[in-house]
């Protein structure tokens, strides 16, 4: 186990409230960034990563201080992320944030914007529906590989599935987007 987390672990075991803190303070950033790549809106994923602190710290009692807590972390955070997908509704505001803070009426091309910058923000939410048009397990894998940048191995385990599994998710993920951005003309064939 890291050290950190060895430390982490004997500080909560001590004073449980100043080691939830420093649980909290070590890993929110984490969280958020899955949550806020899997949902696409600040809001959904400030909720989800509420709730992956709740389920760790209702569990962190039971947890096997033998084993590193990041992969434990990241299970319970894809989990949240694939029963908030299976749970969603497709409802969509144009009130909504971004990471930014802008919402998605601001993004939307207007008339003095140049041409450059509307192709962009055009390509971006063409993208942006195109992978959230993917089924759940291809999404989290691209996710994690690619805005991630995790190695197969470590996808596989957090996402509970065979590596070959994993291969598979990625390459039909890959070719569900390039098959719709090619129906956009963003992809040559």
């Amino acid at each position: 186990m890291d050290a950190s987390d060895t430390t982490l672990l004997k500080v909560y075991r001590k004073n449980k409230n100043q080691g939830l803190e420093l649980l909290y303070d070590r890993y929110k950033k984490y969280i958020y960034t899955i949550a806020y790549h899997y949902t696409g809106n600040k809001e959904d994923a400030l909720d989800l990563t509420q709730e992956v602190f709740l389920s760790i710290f209702r569990s962190l009692d039971r947890f096997d201080d033998s084993f590193s807590m990041l992969p434990w972390i990241k299970r319970i955070t894809v989990n949240k992320c694939l029963n908030y997908l299976r749970d969603k509704k497709d409802i969509l505001s144009l009130n909504q944030t971004n990471e930014s803070g802008q919402e998605i009426q601001e993004l939307l091309p207007s008339s003095n914007q140049t041409e450059e910058a509307t192709l962009y923000l055009d390509t971006k939410e063409t993208l942006t529906k195109a992978i959230h048009a993917l089924p759940a397990e291809e999404r989290m894998a691209l996710i994690l590989r690619h805005m991630k940048g995790m190695k197969y191995e470590e996808i596989a385990k957090i996402m509970g599935v065979p590596l070959g599994t994993v291969k598979t998710y990625l390459h039909r993920g890959r070719k569900s987007l390039k098959t719709s951005l090619s129906k956009d003309g963003l992809w040559e064939r």
